[in-house]
């Protein structure tokens, strides 16, 4: 409709002129349209302008617009010539250009041409179809295709398709001069690249009645039927009524309407499309990790041991994509070689074309995999670089994944559980992906002289859900541990064997998303002077344990955002501390909270232990056993100095056990309010606490302000508040 509306009136102004210049008689005609069809609806609008140049030649312009139902549009600007022979057969040839925004919102376009013969009794016409351009890829209608045994990709494309068409047709005799009753047979073609072609046959039936009371003269109504059958789309069918009115002159237009020189001409106007995989092969990118898939092999129980398996993925090459099949037994480590991927059964990788960037999937038909290792000594499967991990489940082994010296890797949508030691062990890792991901029922060790983390061996968490030492660009994210002796250590490694200890891989670009950890026997998350770390929606929850440890530490660790933190028993919920024994660079600072909820620690909800430069926004610290905060300063710079540069906005703490602050050595520069309701006491500072005799102080330059409940607390007034 917008085609008609914007060539309409230069149509008419052309028309007008040519008719003018070479025209005997001249007339126009309005085509109405409705057809209800079995796939779609249409209502369409044309002009038709003819130009009787003798008694025999008529020159026409034909302009059309439709609406198609589901918000589809179409257009056609067409001309034609039309001639009457001495055996009272009318000629004709004609040539259009058709438009199309299709339903997924493409624009095509084709040239079709004709020729017709219309006789007194007798009609026939036949048209040819040919789209121009190349046409559109379409996101996820590309497919995986198996070529010379590598996965590979067909892209998804929407394309028009040529084709042809021709129909004859019979007028019935023996009605009157102002109804026409006419039956047309015919047969259609369609082809297009990378498309099976479609031949199909079509039958319709069409009446017409002129002279009809109300209508101007030389006015048509005209219903139909039409049915299709062709071996793509089958049976197919519709119905059709159609008004045409002349307009803007009294020649051969209005005088017979039934004239084959003004006829309409009828053809496919609609350009016909398909959407599917049709694009050329090319090379497929698992979008999770960016590596070309090459190979395709598949392995089960039945593929033999481990060293038999091992032979296998060697055999494979560089980024083969091995299929697993159902539960399989291993005696040893499951070697993955560079760039390979690993797919459980039932399992889908998201593809994109790498010439194209058409986007689809794959999935292995195989059955659900579990990988069960039995030697406690092996971790069940050893990644290499750019390798991957997808859609499996792990059973024993002494850690579920296992890999040292390597880069970007990928573990998505894996469940691992009863291993002997870790569940992923990451060891000078640059770069990896842990995602959807379940770890859980790990071997739990009690024994603290064997397991817990201590600052003069700070290179050993033992029994994590997740290790990664010296592990630098690692995510974890949508990722659930429950029941294990650690949740998650990542630390820098550090050589100690001389003084001072230096660190040697640095544990850097770090970020939690979305981890929800449950039932940690030890730290929730540890990490040991590890810098550039984001923590967003990190949910820790050890209320269903009877011993528990600290939840979050960060031990020597800066330059760490929080946000939407929450923190459900333990022993201290945030624990910030900086050691003197760790490297003099590995220092906790610049760390920003916004958003954290702790709830029921048995002794603070945040404790300060000689840390600088932390900024608390958005925190409420709920039913903690003995203080909301413990504020843990040295006299001593060697062992970290004062607790400094503590920035305070929006923080409440309700219902701590004994006050809402506990200061035990000196402060620095404290500011901003916080609010302790529900509370014995604001806040304490006992000289006699643990029976040290360290006496807590405050030191504020110009300019920090520090209150609680709105009454500040300084160097003069701490002793009153808080003695």
């Amino acid at each position: 409709m917008f085609i008609l509306r914007g060539l309409a009136g230069p149509l008419l102004a052309v028309a007008t002129g040519f008719s003018h210049g070479y025209a005997s008689d001249f007339g126009g005609l309005a085509e109405f349209e409705g057809r209800l069809g079995s796939g779609e609806s249409t209502g369409g609008l044309g002009i038709m302008l003819p130009f009787q140049l003798d008694a025999g030649q008529t020159f026409f312009v034909d302009l059309s617009g439709t609406l198609v139902s589901g918000g589809v549009g179409q257009g056609s600007l067409g001309a034609g010539y039309r001639f009457a022979t001495s055996s009272d057969w009318t000629l004709g040839i004609y040539g259009y250009y058709d438009y199309l925004n299709s339903r997924l919102g493409n624009d095509f376009h084709q040239l079709s041409f004709g020729a017709e013969a219309i006789g007194a009794v007798l009609e026939t016409r036949a048209n040819v179809y040919l789209p121009l351009g190349n046409g559109y890829s379409v996101d996820g209608l590309g497919v995986a295709v198996v070529d010379n045994g590598a996965l590979r990709f067909r892209d998804g494309r929407e394309q028009a398709r040529p084709g042809l068409d021709v129909e004859a047709g019979i007028k019935m005799p023996g009605l009157d001069d102002d109804t026409q009753l006419k039956f047309f047979a015919g047969s259609y073609w369609y082809g297009g690249k990378n498309v099976s072609d479609m031949f199909g046959a079509k039958l319709r039936a069409e009446l017409a009645f002129t002279g009809i009371n109300g209508l101007p003269s030389g006015s048509t109504v005209s219903f139909g039927a039409t049915g299709t059958y062709d071996n793509q789309d089958k049976l197919g069918g519709a119905v059709m009524a159609r008004l045409r009115i002349p307009f803007g002159g009294a020649g051969s237009a209005a005088g017979d309407p039934f004239d084959p020189a003004i006829q309409a001409v009828r053809r496919a106007s609609a350009i016909k499309t398909h959407a599917g995989a049709t694009g050329d092969i090319e090379d497929a990118v698992l979008d999770l990790n960016g590596q070309t898939a090459g190979r395709l092999v598949n392995i089960s129980a039945g593929s033999g041991d481990a060293a038999t398996i091992n032979a296998i993925l060697a055999g494979a090459g560089d980024g083969a994509v091995v299929l697993a099949d159902g539960d399989i037994g291993l005696n040893g480590s499951l070697m993955l070689a560079n760039g390979q991927t690993l797919l459980g059964g039932g399992g889908t990788l998201a593809l994109r074309g790498a010439s194209s960037g058409g986007r689809g999937s794959f999935t292995n038909s195989g059955a659900h995999t579990t990988l069960t290792g039995y030697d406690p000594a092996s971790d069940v499967v050893t990644m290499a670089s750019n390798s991957m991990v997808s859609s499996l489940e792990i059973i024993g082994g002494l850690a579920g994944i296992g890999s040292a010296g390597t880069s970007m890797l990928t573990i998505h949508n894996v469940d691992i559980s009863n291993t002997a030691h870790d569940g992923i062990r990451l060891a000078s890792v640059n770069g990896a992906v842990i995602e959807n991901t379940r770890i859980h029922d790990l071997y739990i060790c009690d024994n603290n002289t064997l397991c817990e983390f201590a600052v003069g061996n700070p290179n050993r968490a033992p029994y994590a859900a997740i290790s990664a030492h010296g592990t630098a660009n690692l995510t974890v994210r949508d990722t659930v541990i429950d029941n294990v002796t650690y949740g998650i250590f990542a630390g820098s490694v550090i050589d100690d064997s001389d003084w001072p200890p230096v660190v040697t891989d640095l544990a850097r670009n770090i970020t939690f998303d979305n981890v929800s950890i449950s039932r940690s026997r030890r730290e929730g998350i540890l990490l040991v002077a590890a810098d550039k770390v984001d923590m967003n929606k990190v949910t820790i929850d050890n209320t269903q344990q009877g011993r528990d440890m600290d939840l979050v530490v960060l031990q020597g660790t800066s330059n760490v955002s929080i946000t939407d933190m929450s923190l459900k028993g333990g022993i201290n919920g945030l624990m910030l501390v900086t050691a003197s024994t760790l490297p003099e660079d590995a220092v906790t600072t610049n760390v920003k909270v916004k958003g954290l909820t702790t709830d029921g620690t048995t002794n603070a909800g945040i404790f300060f232990n000689p840390v600088s430069g932390i900024s608390l926004e958005d925190v409420t610290i709920k039913n903690a056993g003995t203080y909301g905060m413990f504020i843990y300063g040295s006299d001593y710079a060697f062992l970290g100095g004062p607790v400094a540069d503590i920035d305070f906005k929006n923080v409440v703490i309700d219902k701590a056990a004994n006050a809402g602050l506990y200061f035990m050595g000196p402060a620095r520069d404290l500011k901003g309010d916080i609010t302790v309701r529900n509370t014995p006491r604001d806040c304490k500072s006992d000289p006699h606490w643990s029976g040290t005799g360290v006496n807590g102080s405050i030191t504020q330059s110009p300019g920090s302000v520090f209150t609680v409940n709105g009454q500040e607390i300084g160097s003069t007034t701490l002793a009153a508040r808080c003695g």
